[in-house]
């Protein structure tokens, strides 16, 4: 008999005479569902169960290895070491990032560790931070600071996304169809 014509209750013993326990098999409501289960376990059948290996998954979280972990923290900081020599061996140029309401120009030091590397060191303030493959450069705002010539395109493109956000739906923007600011036509 086809299994598109039978009824769900005729679907339901059939998943029984399978194998599946006839609570189990009720408990489906659905013909499409059923059909597939019925395929599924036919096939199933189907196979020689001596052929086939099925191996029990102990867990599915992913166990930490820590040889790979150190190379990846190993490239990770090369990259960021690399970055970092990058940026200052640039050109440098100043900028100024504005404050903000209630913020204080920040202070940035550039300090060394003991194996003779320098980084930088937020003191206080504001700043704003930078990251570039893995390494983050800080620039305190509120006062001139000289910073690589890269870092400083960043900042810009930001500032200028920042004052163009909006201006699209403006109320002051200028009318297409007739030419004037949209706050004069409405």
């Amino acid at each position: 008999m086809d299994l598109e014509t039978m009824t769900v209750k005729e679907l339901q013993d059939r998943l029984v005479e399978l194998g599946m326990d006839s609570e189990e098999a009720e408990a489906f409501k659905t013909k499409a569902s059923i059909v597939s289960t019925i395929k599924l376990m036919e096939s199933k059948d189907a196979v020689d169960s001596s052929e086939v290996e099925v191996k029990k998954v102990a867990t599915l979280e992913e166990r930490p290895n820590p040889s790979e972990d150190r190379e990846v923290n190993k490239n990770w900081k090369n990259k960021a070491e690399a970055m970092k020599a990058r940026l200052l061996a640039q050109p440098t140029v100043s900028i100024l990032i504005p404050l903000e309401a209630a913020e204080k120009a920040g202070v940035v030091e550039w300090r060394t560790d003991k194996n003779g590397e320098r980084y930088q060191y937020h003191v206080s303030g504001a700043i704003e931070s930078v990251q570039l493959n893995g390494y983050k450069y800080f620039i305190p705002k509120g006062r001139y600071t000289p910073v690589p010539q890269q870092v400083a395109e960043v900042i810009s493109k930001s500032q200028q996304q920042t004052l163009e956000a909006g201006s699209n739906i403006s109320l002051d923007r200028i009318d297409e169809r007739t030419g004037r600011p949209l706050n004069e036509v409405l």
